[in-house]
């Protein structure tokens, strides 16, 4: 693979990542007063409509070829948004006692 492909498709991945931080937390809020049976449902089928298309994406970016550090990027720009998160929060509460 061309080393052009592959930096786009990290970079597709690391934004796939950021984007499925943000689609995690307002599914978790929509899907938190679901019964049970209904939440193992939509989390199925939510994990499926993400699974085809970080897969298309990756059919445009490079004919679908995956890798194991594509998949770490996901979680690197995961992280990224989280630790981002978690300080900004932790930043304002801080902030607000003073």
């Amino acid at each position: 693979m061309k080393l052009d492909i592959q930096v786009y498709s990290l970079l597709f991945s690391f934004s796939f990542g950021i984007i499925l931080n943000f689609l995690l937390d307002m599914f978790n809020k929509f899907n938190n007063k679901n019964k049970i049976v209904l939440k193992i449902i939509l989390s199925f089928v939510f994990v499926m409509l993400l699974s085809i298309a970080y897969f298309i994406g990756l059919l445009y970016i490079n004919n679908g070829y995956l890798h194991t550090y594509f998949f770490v990027m996901i979680m690197v720009g995961y992280l990224f948004v989280y630790l981002i998160k978690s300080f900004w929060f932790t930043h304002k509460k801080e902030n607000s006692k003073m």
